[in-house]
């Protein structure tokens, strides 16, 4: 598991200080990600180390810089992009489809800076890490008014302590979809692509006479997200997702 580390920066006394920041900001921000020279953002830098950028807007600004544009919008879907961006900004899993949907149309209908200041000048941003602390996983340990599956998630997206978060598909979806526990080696065989998945949900429109009837889809891993998109924008149900 990759360690917890906090990081705070009141104000710039020292340029070794200022470093350090920018370093934890750029780990969190990319996911541990290796990054080229051509992919840091020394104009940005410069701003942070003058003053003139707290740490909530040195990590505003990483997340909404053509790098992280590059490497993780351009590269995976809404869902898995979303998915990120809970993790790298405010360092816990998505809890639900709910959530997931709401950043997927603001996304799409405001656009990138307009996702990514959503997580960045939330309430939940400001009560857990306010103006001067780098973003951290929360929830890699126990954390108040999370629960259980909280963990379970961060522990299936972690990639380890020499790892990254690289481009593939959701890990977290089929644990979201069906409200369950994924387990760090169950999520990430998942993500191999070739399974097989049976989906079984009921519909708001009532089929016979006298009862709605649960139905089921046997899908791949490939059509599992435009599968549950469909039954969700259909108003369906999903009562559970297991491999076939």
């Amino acid at each position: 598991m990759t360690a917890t580390s906090t990081l705070v920066s009141t104000a710039n006394q020292d340029r070794s200080h200022a470093e350090d920041i920018i370093r934890a900001a750029y780990r969190q921000v990319f996911g541990n990600r290796y990054l080229m020279e051509l992919d840091v953002q020394p104009s940005i830098e410069a701003l942070f180390i003058n003053g003139d950028l707290t740490v909530q807007g040195l990590v505003t600004a990483l997340a909404q810089s053509e790098t992280y544009r590059r490497l993780y919008l351009e590269t995976n879907s809404p869902y898995r992009f979303v998915e990120l961006n809970f993790k790298h900004l405010l360092g816990r899993p998505p809890r639900d489809q709910a959530e997931i949907s709401e950043h997927v149309r603001r996304l799409a209908d405001e656009g990138l800076e307009a996702e990514i200041t959503s997580y960045t000048y939330s309430d939940e941003y400001l009560d857990n890490f306010g103006t001067d602390t780098v973003p951290y996983a929360r929830t890699a340990t126990s954390a108040v008014g999370e629960s259980n599956v909280a963990y379970q998630r961060n522990q299936a997206m972690d990639p380890g302590y020499a790892g990254f978060d690289a481009d593939q598909g959701s890990v977290l979806l089929t644990s979201i979809a069906s409200r369950t526990n994924p387990t760090a080696a169950g999520a990430r065989k998942v993500v191999g692509g070739g399974n097989r998945f049976s989906v079984t949900w009921t519909s708001r429109v009532q089929l016979g006479t006298v009862r709605r009837s649960a139905q089921r889809s046997v899908v791949s891993y490939s059509s599992l997200s435009k599968t549950i998109q469909s039954i969700q924008a259909q108003g369906g149900r999903i009562l559970s997702i297991a491999n076939a």
